[in-house]
């Protein structure tokens, strides 16, 4: 062995950086932002500065006074790291990486003074509290005059803003340390011209600790500086730590003969804190096979169009521990509670969660088939997967806890599903002898997971065996009522009738409209307010069991009435496509991107004719659209005020019950990205030290083509995100989010 350090030994050492990121809120609730309101509010909604030059309450008013509730994230990470080769085939690496990030919140609360549009107005009166009257022109005149009223306005106040406790300053802080050791040798052994053996050792260390406390004081004395040393209520404070480890070892050993078969297998002993002692550790094994066909001799005959052909298989099981750390703990959670006993409040504890004590890895199990090929000296290329990933001993909730016992159901490894999906890539490359060079590659994936194991629960509603993710059931439309679906009387009315057991037995004691036919089918079932009755204009629904009513059965897989799976959730047949060319300095290149089946049951006034309409906002789409007397081939329901419903098993009410009609329909195409650019000539710029010079103009999100049917919702945003709500954000309404923004970049680039 050489004893020259610096020829066979070479030292990593990552550079120590931090990186500061600040991000900002207007308010101390996360659900909604002013996109929320943008949407949600109709043109009518008053808006500015009132008659007396007071400012209207809404997201703008809201943001001017607003103090400033930030979150900021300071990252640093140290990593330092060494190869020691100990032969030319045989070399050791070590990896050490130190990551250390401190969270801060600070969240001010916020009173606001506006003219409150959200409320009653108040009556408007003079100096010495008389009230106001005027005419019909708003001019003040006295109460004696003929025709006048009574004058009112928006109530001019003070009120603070939402969330719980918003008249307070509140600091949270979160330090997380992540140690990080990678120790590996691999030795690479050449046992002659057709044979080639490499084998890998190694381990893997991962610590985790975190740390975090916050505190709160109510009642600020100055709002405009929320300070704690301000603040006058009452003080709280908590916090609390955390901790967490994984510990790995591994090998691997791959062979290669003739450089045409391929072999690989690998083996893992996978340790992690987050299980009980008896079941921390798993073995995981993989193996991967290749052959490379084109190197065959009975190949030659496809030679030179394919340039190389490659199938491979690949199996392995690998560990998932994503799971909260304390899952297996039987933790009892410290309460204060509102009694005071000598000058201090009293402290208790709550009854211990209920824990599964064989608690253990999630197995993750895939099967890999594919090919890789390439055609005409590898102009065109080919590549293509199907796979098949079981996910076992899932951990979910035991099945069969009744709510006497006194606690949520402990969490074991019950559950199972498989996913199995397909992904195919096609790339091309050319160019011309006139020198107009092109390239092309277009990406088509698809999945289905569907549940294999859960319990016994057949609820449609809940994870039952052969469940589909995703699916959606619902019921399948008819059409709309006309008038003459229903027996009229002789003044032309329609007639209340209350039902019988005879017009099925969800029905019995309801009351109907009167419809036509010997054996009709009623749908009263379905009628969720006490003065909503299916009529004219009203959504018919099919009846699938042929049972003469329309219901929904018991829930169940065996008993579900009239309901049906009518669409999923689940992006399928996801693609993508990109276009490039240049000539002689010019380029363009187009990027595609798309979805090509998914339904969603929208939420809120853009999907849900009639969701609260009161608030006043409805798109044009509904609006111009739905059934009265003189338009009776309408697309949407007659006008009905659902209010706010909550999206329950049963969906929402009357007409809005989950069905196919109004089942949105999310596919859609977008024109992500158009560049065009021009580079200028490379003897010209040389002679001003550039390497390059270029001039583009990029587009990005200008087109997109769905079938929404114009209404204003963004096909790939549907809910939105937000940095600060990631459960509820904007009230879980669809299209109400942050759409996706379209820019215009014009830029140029110098390389010296």
């Amino acid at each position: 062995m050489s004893t020259d350090i610096n020829k066979y030994v070479t030292v990593r050492a990552g550079a120590i950086y931090s990186k500061r990121d600040k991000r900002y809120a207007y308010s101390s609730s996360t659900t909604a932002d002013p996109w929320y309101y943008l949407y949600r509010w109709g043109p009518y909604m008053p808006l500015g500065y009132d008659e007396n030059g007071n400012i209207i309450r809404s997201p703008q008013s809201e943001m001017m006074q607003a103090n400033t509730a930030n979150r900021e994230q300071n990252y640093t990470n140290f990593n330092v790291g060494a190869t020691i080769n100990i032969t030319k085939d045989w070399k050791i690496d070590f990896d050490y990486t130190h990551a250390n990030q401190e969270y801060i919140l600070n969240q001010p609360g916020t009173r606001f003074k506006a003219a409150d549009s959200w409320v009653s107005a108040v009556a408007k009166v003079d100096t010495n509290g008389n009230p106001i009257y005027v005419d019909n022109t708003g001019n003040v005149v006295s109460a004696a005059t003929a025709g006048s009223m009574q004058a009112y306005q928006l109530n001019y106040h003070e009120y603070t803003g939402l969330g719980s406790n918003p008249d307070h300053v509140y600091r949270r802080t979160e330090n997380s340390k992540r140690n990080t050791i990678n120790v590996n040798t691999n030795y690479n052994w050449q046992i002659n011209d057709d044979n080639n053996l490499k084998f890998l050792l190694g381990m893997n260390r991962v610590t985790y600790d975190e740390a975090y406390n916050w505190s709160q004081t109510t009642t600020l004395l100055d709002i405009t500086n929320p300070q704690f040393d301000l603040a006058v209520g009452n003080q709280t404070a908590s916090g609390g730590a955390a901790w967490e480890s994984q510990l790995g070892y591994y090998g691997r050993i791959n062979y290669n003969l003739m450089d045409k078969y391929l072999v690989e297998a690998n083996l893992r002993y996978d340790g992690t804190s987050k299980f009980p002692t008896g079941m921390k550790w798993r073995w995981f094994p993989s193996f991967s096979l290749g052959w490379r066909a084109s190197e065959e001799a009975f190949m030659n005959w496809a030679k030179p169009a394919l340039s190389s052909l490659k199938f491979r298989g690949s199996w392995g099981t690998i560990g998932d521990q994503t799971v909260a750390n304390t899952l297996y703990l039987p933790i009892m959670t410290q309460t204060t509670s509102s009694w005071i006993m000598g000058n201090s409040k009293l402290y208790y504890y709550n009854t211990p969660q209920a824990v599964f004590s064989d608690l253990t890895w999630q197995d993750i199990t895939t099967l890999d088939l594919g090919l890789d090929a390439r055609f005409f000296n590898g102009a065109l290329g080919v590549t293509f997967d199907w796979y098949q990933r079981d996910t076992k001993n899932m951990i979910v909730p035991v099945e069969g806890v009744p709510a006497s016992f006194g606690a949520s159901a402990p969490k074991g490894n019950f559950g199972s599903l498989r996913t199995r999906g397909w992904e195919i890539s096609v790339d091309y490359a050319h160019r011309f002898k006139n020198g107009l060079g092109i390239n092309v590659m277009a990406t088509l994936s698809d999945a289905v997971t569907e549940i294999t194991e859960y319990g016994s629960t057949t609820s449609i509603d809940d994870w039952y065996v052969g469940k589909t993710y995703g699916e959606i059931w619902g019921y399948r439309t008819d059409r709309l009522y006309q008038y003459d679906d229903f027996e009229l009387d002789a003044d032309g009315n329609l007639q209340m009738i209350t039902l019988t057991a005879d017009h099925g037995a969800k029905n019995k004691g309801k009351k109907a409209y009167k419809l036509k036919g010997d054996n009709p089918v009623y749908q009263a079932y379905l009628q969720n307010n006490s003065n909503f009755y299916f009529g004219p204009g009203d959504v018919k629904f099919k009846d699938l069991n042929g049972d003469g009513q329309i219901t929904d059965g018991s829930r169940t897989v065996n008993d579900h009435g009239d309901l049906e799976v009518i669409g999923n959730s689940t992006p399928r047949y996801e693609y993508g496509f990109r276009f490039g060319a240049d000539y002689k300095g010019f380029d363009l290149s187009l990027f595609f991107q798309g979805v090509g089946k998914r339904d969603i049951w929208g939420q809120g006034p853009l999907a849900i004719p009639g969701y609260n309409s009161a608030d006043g906002a409805m798109p044009q789409a509904i609006a111009g659209n739905y059934w009265t007397e003189e338009n009776t081939d309408a697309f949407y329901p007659r006008a009905w005020n659902l209010g706010s419903p909550s999206l329950g098993n049963a969906g929402y009410n009357n007409n809005m019950k989950i069905q196919d009609r109004y089942l949105l329909d999310m596919s859609y195409l977008r024109l992500k990205n158009i560049t065009i650019g021009y580079s200028a000539p490379a003897e010209l710029i040389k002679k001003v030290h550039l390497q390059k010079a270029r001039i583009y103009l990029a587009l990005e999100n200008f087109f997109t083509w769905d079938n929404l049917n114009d209404l204003p919702i963004d096909p790939e945003e549907v809910g939105g995100v937000s940095m600060f709500n990631a459960t509820n954000y904007n009230s879980g309404r669809t299209g109400v989010g942050t759409p996706t923004m379209k820019s215009v970049t014009v830029g140029i680039q110098l390389n010296f």
